[in-house]
Protein backbone atom coordinates (compact mmCIF):
# COMPACT_ATOMS: atom_id res chain seq x y z
CA UNK A 1 0.00 0.00 0.00
CA UNK A 2 1.46 3.59 -0.99
CA UNK A 3 0.69 6.89 0.91
CA UNK A 4 -1.72 7.75 -0.93
CA UNK A 5 -3.96 4.65 -0.61
CA UNK A 6 -3.02 4.51 2.87
CA UNK A 7 -4.42 8.10 3.58
CA UNK A 8 -7.49 7.13 2.09
CA UNK A 9 -6.88 9.34 -0.97
CA UNK A 10 -5.86 6.41 -3.67
CA UNK A 11 -5.70 6.68 -7.14
CA UNK A 12 -9.45 5.01 -7.55
CA UNK A 13 -10.29 8.48 -5.61
CA UNK A 14 -8.57 10.65 -7.93
CA UNK A 15 -9.64 8.71 -11.13
CA UNK A 16 -13.25 8.44 -10.38
CA UNK A 17 -13.31 12.62 -9.21
CA UNK A 18 -11.84 13.04 -13.04
CA UNK A 19 -14.14 11.05 -14.41
CA UNK A 20 -16.94 13.39 -13.27
CA UNK A 21 -15.39 16.55 -14.17
CA UNK A 22 -16.91 15.86 -18.36
CA UNK A 23 -20.57 14.94 -16.40
CA UNK A 24 -20.35 18.18 -14.56
CA UNK A 25 -18.84 20.41 -17.43
CA UNK A 26 -21.76 19.26 -19.74
CA UNK A 27 -23.85 20.44 -17.22
CA UNK A 28 -22.37 23.80 -16.77
CA UNK A 29 -21.88 24.51 -20.60
CA UNK A 30 -24.43 27.21 -21.86
CA UNK A 31 -27.28 25.54 -24.20
CA UNK A 32 -26.45 26.39 -27.65
CA UNK A 33 -29.20 28.40 -28.29
CA UNK A 34 -30.03 29.61 -24.92
CA UNK A 35 -32.40 32.29 -24.36
CA UNK A 36 -30.98 35.59 -23.45
CA UNK A 37 -31.01 36.66 -19.49
CA UNK A 38 -34.37 38.79 -18.98
CA UNK A 39 -33.69 43.00 -18.27
CA UNK A 40 -33.89 44.01 -15.04
CA UNK A 41 -37.21 44.94 -13.60
CA UNK A 42 -38.84 42.57 -16.68
CA UNK A 43 -41.48 40.64 -15.64
CA UNK A 44 -41.48 37.07 -15.82
CA UNK A 45 -44.66 35.16 -15.95
CA UNK A 46 -44.99 31.31 -15.44
CA UNK A 47 -47.39 30.05 -17.41
CA UNK A 48 -49.87 27.03 -16.97
CA UNK A 49 -47.77 25.22 -14.47
CA UNK A 50 -49.12 22.78 -11.68
CA UNK A 51 -48.19 24.86 -8.78
CA UNK A 52 -47.36 22.98 -5.38
CA UNK A 53 -47.26 26.54 -3.38
CA UNK A 54 -46.79 25.11 0.34
CA UNK A 55 -48.83 28.06 1.27
CA UNK A 56 -51.64 26.35 2.66
CA UNK A 57 -53.56 30.27 1.97
CA UNK A 58 -53.00 29.34 -1.59
CA UNK A 59 -52.95 25.71 -2.16
CA UNK A 60 -52.40 23.62 -5.39
CA UNK A 61 -53.11 25.08 -8.94
CA UNK A 62 -53.63 22.28 -11.42
CA UNK A 63 -53.15 25.18 -13.93
CA UNK A 64 -51.45 28.12 -12.24
CA UNK A 65 -49.30 31.08 -13.57
CA UNK A 66 -46.40 33.16 -11.57
CA UNK A 67 -46.08 36.53 -11.92
CA UNK A 68 -42.29 38.02 -11.09
CA UNK A 69 -41.10 41.36 -11.18
CA UNK A 70 -38.15 42.57 -8.92
CA UNK A 71 -37.12 39.55 -7.38
CA UNK A 72 -40.68 39.59 -6.07
CA UNK A 73 -43.59 37.10 -6.59
CA UNK A 74 -46.20 39.50 -7.33
CA UNK A 75 -49.60 37.14 -7.90
CA UNK A 76 -50.49 33.93 -8.52
CA UNK A 77 -53.77 32.49 -9.87
CA UNK A 78 -55.09 30.46 -12.17
CA UNK A 79 -54.49 32.87 -15.37
CA UNK A 80 -52.53 35.87 -15.18
CA UNK A 81 -52.43 38.13 -18.80
CA UNK A 82 -48.75 38.66 -19.63
CA UNK A 83 -47.45 42.45 -18.72
CA UNK A 84 -46.01 44.01 -21.69
CA UNK A 85 -42.70 43.25 -22.46
CA UNK A 86 -42.92 40.13 -19.99
CA UNK A 87 -41.03 36.97 -20.31
CA UNK A 88 -43.04 34.55 -20.59
CA UNK A 89 -41.63 31.02 -19.53
CA UNK A 90 -43.68 27.91 -20.88
CA UNK A 91 -45.21 25.70 -17.31
CA UNK A 92 -47.07 23.66 -18.99
CA UNK A 93 -45.91 19.95 -18.47
CA UNK A 94 -44.13 21.04 -15.30
CA UNK A 95 -44.18 21.27 -11.34
CA UNK A 96 -43.72 24.94 -9.91
CA UNK A 97 -42.61 24.47 -6.55
CA UNK A 98 -40.18 26.71 -4.49
CA UNK A 99 -36.57 26.51 -4.13
CA UNK A 100 -35.59 24.31 -1.36
CA UNK A 101 -33.54 25.01 1.46
CA UNK A 102 -30.67 23.17 2.50
CA UNK A 103 -30.04 23.52 6.10
CA UNK A 104 -26.56 22.22 6.84
CA UNK A 105 -23.54 22.26 4.32
CA UNK A 106 -19.92 22.19 4.50
CA UNK A 107 -19.88 23.65 1.34
CA UNK A 108 -16.01 24.45 0.67
CA UNK A 109 -15.76 20.77 0.90
CA UNK A 110 -17.17 20.28 -2.58
CA UNK A 111 -13.54 20.51 -3.36
CA UNK A 112 -12.79 17.20 -1.79
CA UNK A 113 -16.17 15.65 -2.90
CA UNK A 114 -15.81 11.87 -3.16
CA UNK A 115 -12.87 11.53 -1.13
CA UNK A 116 -14.92 10.47 1.77
CA UNK A 117 -17.31 7.48 -0.08
CA UNK A 118 -15.48 4.82 2.11
CA UNK A 119 -14.97 7.06 5.52
CA UNK A 120 -15.89 6.59 8.74
CA UNK A 121 -16.40 9.43 11.27
CA UNK A 122 -12.91 9.28 12.01
CA UNK A 123 -11.47 8.56 8.79
CA UNK A 124 -13.14 11.91 7.64
CA UNK A 125 -11.94 13.70 10.52
CA UNK A 126 -8.07 13.12 10.13
CA UNK A 127 -8.78 12.97 6.12
CA UNK A 128 -10.84 16.12 5.39
CA UNK A 129 -10.43 18.35 8.17
CA UNK A 130 -7.07 17.78 9.56
CA UNK A 131 -5.31 17.20 5.76
CA UNK A 132 -7.49 19.65 3.64
CA UNK A 133 -10.01 22.01 5.53
CA UNK A 134 -7.25 23.21 7.36
CA UNK A 135 -5.19 23.77 4.44
CA UNK A 136 -7.26 25.31 2.64
CA UNK A 137 -6.35 28.85 1.49
CA UNK A 138 -8.73 31.90 0.89
CA UNK A 139 -8.97 31.17 -3.35
CA UNK A 140 -9.70 27.56 -2.30
CA UNK A 141 -12.79 27.97 0.06
CA UNK A 142 -13.67 31.19 -2.59
CA UNK A 143 -13.24 28.28 -6.14
CA UNK A 144 -15.30 25.58 -3.49
CA UNK A 145 -18.10 27.87 -2.19
CA UNK A 146 -18.91 28.88 -5.65
CA UNK A 147 -18.82 25.08 -7.39
CA UNK A 148 -20.67 24.34 -4.32
CA UNK A 149 -23.18 26.63 -4.92
CA UNK A 150 -23.87 25.77 -8.15
CA UNK A 151 -23.95 22.21 -7.55
CA UNK A 152 -26.95 23.08 -4.98
CA UNK A 153 -28.37 25.34 -8.10
CA UNK A 154 -27.98 22.30 -10.36
CA UNK A 155 -29.96 20.03 -7.82
CA UNK A 156 -32.84 22.71 -7.23
CA UNK A 157 -31.41 24.26 -3.84
CA UNK A 158 -31.72 27.91 -3.61
CA UNK A 159 -30.69 28.72 -0.17
CA UNK A 160 -28.07 26.92 2.02
CA UNK A 161 -26.47 26.73 5.52
CA UNK A 162 -23.08 27.00 4.85
CA UNK A 163 -21.28 25.29 7.90
CA UNK A 164 -17.76 26.87 7.22
CA UNK A 165 -15.02 25.20 9.08
CA UNK A 166 -12.78 26.98 6.50
CA UNK A 167 -13.37 30.30 7.50
CA UNK A 168 -10.34 30.39 9.75
CA UNK A 169 -9.24 33.90 9.37
CA UNK A 170 -11.06 37.40 8.00
CA UNK A 171 -9.77 36.63 4.21
CA UNK A 172 -11.25 32.95 4.58
CA UNK A 173 -14.49 34.47 5.17
CA UNK A 174 -14.48 36.95 2.74
CA UNK A 175 -13.29 34.78 0.07
CA UNK A 176 -16.49 32.32 1.42
CA UNK A 177 -19.11 35.18 0.89
CA UNK A 178 -17.42 36.13 -2.40
CA UNK A 179 -18.25 31.92 -3.57
CA UNK A 180 -21.42 32.43 -3.05
CA UNK A 181 -22.08 35.71 -4.00
CA UNK A 182 -20.68 34.20 -7.61
CA UNK A 183 -23.08 31.29 -7.79
CA UNK A 184 -25.95 33.58 -7.18
CA UNK A 185 -27.11 31.74 -3.94
CA UNK A 186 -29.21 32.85 -1.47
CA UNK A 187 -27.37 31.35 1.64
CA UNK A 188 -26.39 31.94 5.36
CA UNK A 189 -22.77 31.92 5.75
CA UNK A 190 -21.74 30.35 9.50
CA UNK A 191 -18.86 31.94 10.61
CA UNK A 192 -16.91 29.75 12.59
CA UNK A 193 -14.80 30.70 15.66
CA UNK A 194 -11.14 30.49 14.97
CA UNK A 195 -8.77 27.55 15.74
CA UNK A 196 -6.32 28.22 18.75
CA UNK A 197 -2.97 27.66 18.08
CA UNK A 198 -0.71 26.42 21.25
CA UNK A 199 0.53 29.18 22.82
CA UNK A 200 -1.91 31.34 20.83
CA UNK A 201 -3.62 34.63 22.35
CA UNK A 202 -6.98 33.11 22.34
CA UNK A 203 -8.56 36.83 23.07
CA UNK A 204 -6.79 38.29 20.58
CA UNK A 205 -8.35 35.98 17.55
CA UNK A 206 -11.89 35.79 19.11
CA UNK A 207 -12.00 39.31 19.16
CA UNK A 208 -10.11 39.52 15.45
CA UNK A 209 -13.52 37.31 14.52
CA UNK A 210 -15.84 38.95 16.24
CA UNK A 211 -14.84 42.31 14.72
CA UNK A 212 -14.67 41.15 11.46
CA UNK A 213 -18.03 39.59 11.57
CA UNK A 214 -19.60 42.64 13.19
CA UNK A 215 -18.43 44.26 10.01
CA UNK A 216 -20.21 41.67 7.64
CA UNK A 217 -23.48 41.85 9.51
CA UNK A 218 -23.71 45.68 9.12
CA UNK A 219 -23.12 45.37 5.24
CA UNK A 220 -25.03 42.17 4.54
CA UNK A 221 -28.58 42.63 7.33
CA UNK A 222 -30.97 42.07 4.75
CA UNK A 223 -29.03 40.78 1.82
CA UNK A 224 -28.68 37.32 -0.22
CA UNK A 225 -26.29 36.15 2.06
CA UNK A 226 -26.23 36.61 6.05
CA UNK A 227 -23.99 36.10 8.68
CA UNK A 228 -24.32 33.48 11.79
CA UNK A 229 -21.20 31.84 13.44
CA UNK A 230 -20.30 28.09 14.20
CA UNK A 231 -18.95 25.99 16.78
CA UNK A 232 -17.98 22.62 16.95
CA UNK A 233 -19.95 22.61 20.85
CA UNK A 234 -20.04 21.02 23.61
CA UNK A 235 -20.33 17.48 22.69
CA UNK A 236 -16.60 18.14 21.37
CA UNK A 237 -14.95 19.79 24.21
CA UNK A 238 -15.04 19.97 27.52
CA UNK A 239 -18.08 21.71 28.81
CA UNK A 240 -16.46 24.81 30.69
CA UNK A 241 -14.55 26.57 27.29
CA UNK A 242 -17.40 25.54 24.91
CA UNK A 243 -20.02 27.25 27.06
CA UNK A 244 -17.72 30.28 27.02
CA UNK A 245 -16.90 30.07 23.28
CA UNK A 246 -21.00 29.97 22.68
CA UNK A 247 -21.17 33.11 25.73
CA UNK A 248 -18.49 35.49 23.84
CA UNK A 249 -20.64 34.61 20.16
CA UNK A 250 -23.80 35.29 21.63
CA UNK A 251 -22.83 39.03 22.03
CA UNK A 252 -23.11 39.13 18.01
CA UNK A 253 -27.26 38.98 18.26
CA UNK A 254 -27.19 36.61 15.47
CA UNK A 255 -27.66 32.35 15.36
CA UNK A 256 -24.72 30.27 16.25
CA UNK A 257 -24.78 26.24 14.92
CA UNK A 258 -23.30 23.62 17.18
CA UNK A 259 -23.07 19.81 16.42
CA UNK A 260 -24.36 18.01 18.93
CA UNK A 261 -26.52 14.98 20.56
CA UNK A 262 -24.94 11.83 18.71
CA UNK A 263 -23.46 8.95 20.16
CA UNK A 264 -20.17 8.59 18.16
CA UNK A 265 -19.49 12.13 19.76
CA UNK A 266 -16.13 11.98 21.97
CA UNK A 267 -17.25 14.47 24.51
CA UNK A 268 -21.07 13.53 24.08
CA UNK A 269 -22.89 14.72 27.45
CA UNK A 270 -25.99 13.55 28.82
CA UNK A 271 -28.83 16.27 29.22
CA UNK A 272 -26.41 18.93 26.77
CA UNK A 273 -30.00 21.11 26.04
CA UNK A 274 -30.81 21.75 29.81
CA UNK A 275 -27.51 22.32 30.35
CA UNK A 276 -27.55 24.88 28.02
CA UNK A 277 -31.02 26.45 29.05
CA UNK A 278 -29.72 26.85 32.36
CA UNK A 279 -26.92 29.33 30.96
CA UNK A 280 -29.35 31.26 29.28
CA UNK A 281 -28.11 30.07 25.95
CA UNK A 282 -31.03 27.40 24.29
CA UNK A 283 -33.07 30.39 22.35
CA UNK A 284 -34.24 30.90 19.36
CA UNK A 285 -30.35 31.90 17.35
CA UNK A 286 -29.43 28.11 18.20
CA UNK A 287 -29.48 25.87 15.86
CA UNK A 288 -28.50 22.34 16.75
CA UNK A 289 -27.17 20.11 14.11
CA UNK A 290 -27.83 16.33 14.15
CA UNK A 291 -29.08 16.08 17.24
CA UNK A 292 -30.22 12.47 17.07
CA UNK A 293 -29.75 11.29 20.90
CA UNK A 294 -30.81 13.72 23.36
CA UNK A 295 -33.03 12.69 26.20
CA UNK A 296 -36.40 12.76 24.75
CA UNK A 297 -38.19 15.58 26.81
CA UNK A 298 -35.10 18.14 25.56
CA UNK A 299 -36.77 18.20 22.59
CA UNK A 300 -40.46 19.57 23.65
CA UNK A 301 -37.85 21.92 25.68
CA UNK A 302 -35.80 23.13 23.04
CA UNK A 303 -39.00 23.44 20.85
CA UNK A 304 -40.46 25.86 23.46
CA UNK A 305 -37.21 27.96 23.64
CA UNK A 306 -37.46 28.55 19.74
CA UNK A 307 -34.43 26.45 18.82
CA UNK A 308 -33.75 25.50 15.29
CA UNK A 309 -32.71 21.75 14.90
CA UNK A 310 -30.78 20.46 11.16
CA UNK A 311 -30.84 16.91 10.06
CA UNK A 312 -28.34 15.16 7.59
CA UNK A 313 -30.31 12.22 7.45
CA UNK A 314 -27.62 10.17 5.17
CA UNK A 315 -24.40 10.99 6.61
CA UNK A 316 -25.76 10.12 9.87
CA UNK A 317 -27.26 6.71 8.96
CA UNK A 318 -24.22 6.21 7.31
CA UNK A 319 -21.06 7.32 9.84
CA UNK A 320 -23.34 6.33 13.08
CA UNK A 321 -24.56 9.66 14.51
CA UNK A 322 -28.05 7.55 14.80
CA UNK A 323 -31.59 7.71 13.16
CA UNK A 324 -32.24 11.06 12.05
CA UNK A 325 -34.14 13.12 14.80
CA UNK A 326 -36.32 15.27 12.14
CA UNK A 327 -39.52 13.77 12.84
CA UNK A 328 -39.27 13.42 16.94
CA UNK A 329 -38.20 16.96 16.45
CA UNK A 330 -40.98 17.80 14.59
CA UNK A 331 -43.29 15.83 16.48
CA UNK A 332 -42.49 17.97 19.85
CA UNK A 333 -42.91 21.46 18.24
CA UNK A 334 -39.14 22.19 17.03
CA UNK A 335 -38.08 24.10 13.60
CA UNK A 336 -36.74 21.45 11.69
CA UNK A 337 -34.55 21.48 8.25
CA UNK A 338 -32.55 18.80 6.36
CA UNK A 339 -28.91 19.13 5.33
CA UNK A 340 -27.22 17.26 2.98
CA UNK A 341 -24.13 17.67 5.07
CA UNK A 342 -20.52 16.80 4.01
CA UNK A 343 -19.98 16.90 0.10
CA UNK A 344 -16.65 14.72 0.51
CA UNK A 345 -18.89 12.20 1.17
CA UNK A 346 -22.82 13.23 -0.51
CA UNK A 347 -24.19 15.42 -3.33
CA UNK A 348 -26.90 15.62 -5.48
CA UNK A 349 -29.03 18.23 -3.37
CA UNK A 350 -31.92 17.58 -1.31
CA UNK A 351 -34.21 15.12 -2.67
CA UNK A 352 -31.75 11.70 -2.16
CA UNK A 353 -31.80 12.95 1.54
CA UNK A 354 -35.79 12.87 2.05
CA UNK A 355 -36.06 9.51 0.47
CA UNK A 356 -33.78 8.38 2.51
CA UNK A 357 -35.32 9.94 5.63
CA UNK A 358 -38.68 8.70 4.67
CA UNK A 359 -37.88 5.04 4.04
CA UNK A 360 -35.48 4.97 7.05
CA UNK A 361 -38.81 6.55 9.10
CA UNK A 362 -41.28 4.02 7.48
CA UNK A 363 -38.71 0.89 8.40
CA UNK A 364 -38.67 2.21 12.36
CA UNK A 365 -42.29 2.45 12.50
CA UNK A 366 -42.75 -0.77 10.56
CA UNK A 367 -40.35 -2.38 12.18
CA UNK A 368 -41.89 -1.69 15.47
CA UNK A 369 -44.83 -2.58 14.59
CA UNK A 370 -44.53 -6.42 13.56
CA UNK A 371 -42.27 -6.68 17.01
CA UNK A 372 -45.59 -5.49 18.93
CA UNK A 373 -47.02 -8.01 17.02
CA UNK A 374 -48.71 -5.61 15.02
CA UNK A 375 -49.72 -4.98 11.14
CA UNK A 376 -47.60 -2.72 9.78
CA UNK A 377 -50.15 0.64 9.10
CA UNK A 378 -52.78 0.35 6.11
CA UNK A 379 -51.69 3.95 5.77
CA UNK A 380 -47.96 5.05 5.67
CA UNK A 381 -48.02 7.87 8.52
CA UNK A 382 -45.18 10.31 6.60
CA UNK A 383 -46.23 11.87 3.05
CA UNK A 384 -44.34 13.12 0.23
CA UNK A 385 -45.89 16.43 1.15
CA UNK A 386 -44.86 16.40 4.56
CA UNK A 387 -41.10 15.58 3.16
CA UNK A 388 -41.44 18.68 0.57
CA UNK A 389 -42.28 20.88 3.42
CA UNK A 390 -39.09 19.72 5.73
CA UNK A 391 -37.28 21.08 1.96
CA UNK A 392 -39.32 24.35 1.41
CA UNK A 393 -41.45 25.86 3.90
CA UNK A 394 -39.98 23.94 7.13
CA UNK A 395 -36.62 24.41 5.96
CA UNK A 396 -36.84 28.11 5.74
CA UNK A 397 -38.33 27.93 9.34
CA UNK A 398 -35.72 25.99 10.35
CA UNK A 399 -33.28 28.83 9.23
CA UNK A 400 -35.37 31.65 10.40
CA UNK A 401 -36.46 33.29 6.65
CA UNK A 402 -39.82 31.85 6.22
CA UNK A 403 -41.23 35.29 5.82
CA UNK A 404 -38.26 35.33 2.64
CA UNK A 405 -38.73 32.25 1.06
CA UNK A 406 -40.12 28.34 1.39
CA UNK A 407 -43.00 28.73 -0.48
CA UNK A 408 -44.59 30.52 -3.29
CA UNK A 409 -46.47 33.37 -2.06
CA UNK A 410 -47.21 36.97 -3.00
CA UNK A 411 -44.47 39.28 -1.41
CA UNK A 412 -42.10 36.69 -0.98
CA UNK A 413 -38.62 36.39 -2.81
CA UNK A 414 -38.86 34.27 -5.79
CA UNK A 415 -36.82 31.54 -4.91
CA UNK A 416 -38.72 28.63 -7.71
CA UNK A 417 -38.63 25.45 -9.58
CA UNK A 418 -39.68 24.25 -12.37
CA UNK A 419 -39.53 20.57 -12.86
CA UNK A 420 -40.33 18.37 -15.99
CA UNK A 421 -43.23 15.92 -15.44
CA UNK A 422 -43.24 14.85 -19.06
CA UNK A 423 -40.11 13.17 -19.18
CA UNK A 424 -38.71 9.55 -19.02
CA UNK A 425 -38.72 9.47 -15.47
CA UNK A 426 -41.53 11.64 -14.42
CA UNK A 427 -44.48 10.63 -17.14
CA UNK A 428 -47.40 10.41 -16.34
CA UNK A 429 -48.18 12.88 -13.99
CA UNK A 430 -50.57 11.48 -11.54
CA UNK A 431 -49.03 12.54 -7.92
CA UNK A 432 -47.20 15.73 -8.25
CA UNK A 433 -45.94 15.73 -4.97
CA UNK A 434 -44.72 12.11 -4.88
CA UNK A 435 -43.48 12.86 -8.23
CA UNK A 436 -41.25 15.55 -7.20
CA UNK A 437 -40.15 13.49 -4.11
CA UNK A 438 -39.46 9.87 -5.53
CA UNK A 439 -39.27 10.28 -9.11
CA UNK A 440 -37.66 13.40 -10.03
CA UNK A 441 -33.85 13.87 -10.01
CA UNK A 442 -31.56 17.12 -11.13
CA UNK A 443 -32.01 16.21 -14.57
CA UNK A 444 -35.76 17.11 -14.22
CA UNK A 445 -35.29 20.39 -12.60
CA UNK A 446 -35.29 22.54 -15.55
CA UNK A 447 -35.76 26.17 -14.13
CA UNK A 448 -34.26 27.22 -10.84
CA UNK A 449 -34.46 30.75 -10.13
CA UNK A 450 -32.89 32.50 -7.02
CA UNK A 451 -34.22 36.20 -6.08
CA UNK A 452 -36.02 36.52 -9.49
CA UNK A 453 -32.81 35.47 -11.56
CA UNK A 454 -32.93 32.52 -13.61
CA UNK A 455 -29.88 30.65 -12.15
CA UNK A 456 -30.78 27.24 -14.17
CA UNK A 457 -32.65 27.55 -17.33
CA UNK A 458 -33.77 24.72 -19.75
CA UNK A 459 -31.67 22.22 -17.99
CA UNK A 460 -28.58 24.37 -17.88
CA UNK A 461 -26.87 26.58 -15.40
CA UNK A 462 -27.07 29.92 -16.78
CA UNK A 463 -23.57 31.10 -15.00
CA UNK A 464 -21.34 31.23 -18.17
CA UNK A 465 -18.50 30.82 -16.57
CA UNK A 466 -19.36 27.71 -14.27
CA UNK A 467 -17.44 25.21 -16.34
CA UNK A 468 -14.42 26.97 -16.04
CA UNK A 469 -14.86 27.01 -12.37
CA UNK A 470 -15.36 23.09 -12.68
CA UNK A 471 -12.25 22.69 -14.85
CA UNK A 472 -10.61 25.14 -11.90
CA UNK A 473 -11.73 22.90 -9.13
CA UNK A 474 -10.29 19.65 -10.61
CA UNK A 475 -7.02 20.94 -10.89
CA UNK A 476 -7.29 22.11 -7.44
CA UNK A 477 -8.63 19.24 -6.07
CA UNK A 478 -6.35 17.29 -7.19
CA UNK A 479 -3.37 19.27 -6.42
CA UNK A 480 -4.89 19.21 -2.66
CA UNK A 481 -5.21 15.52 -2.51
CA UNK A 482 -1.65 14.52 -3.75
CA UNK A 483 -0.09 17.38 -1.20
CA UNK A 484 -2.15 15.74 1.70
CA UNK A 485 -0.91 12.14 0.85
CA UNK A 486 2.33 13.04 1.46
Amino acid sequence: MNKTEGSGLGRRSLLAAGAAAPLLASLARPAAAQAPAPAAGQPILVRGAFVLSMDPAIGDLPQGDILVQDGVIRAIAASIPAPEGALVIEGAGRIALPGMVNGHIHLAQSMQRGLSTEHSFGGYFQTIVLRHSNRMTPADVQLADHAGGLEQIAAGVTTVMDWSRETMSPDHADAALAGLDAAGIRGVLAYTAPPIPQGGDAAALGGRMIAHARSLLAARAEGLVRIWTCLQGPDFTPLAPALADMKRLAELGVPIAIHTGAGIYPNRKTRLLAQLDAEGLLNERLQIVHANTHEADEYKLAADRGVMLCSTPEVEMRMGHGHPAMFKAAAAGMKVSVGTDIPSMVGGGLLPQLRVAMAAELHRINAAALAAGQGVPATPPVTARQMLEFATIGGARGLGLDRVTGSLTPGKRADLLLVRADQPLTAPRSDPAGLVLLQAGAGEIETVMVDGRLRKRDGRLTDPGAAAVLARLQSRAEEMAAAAAR
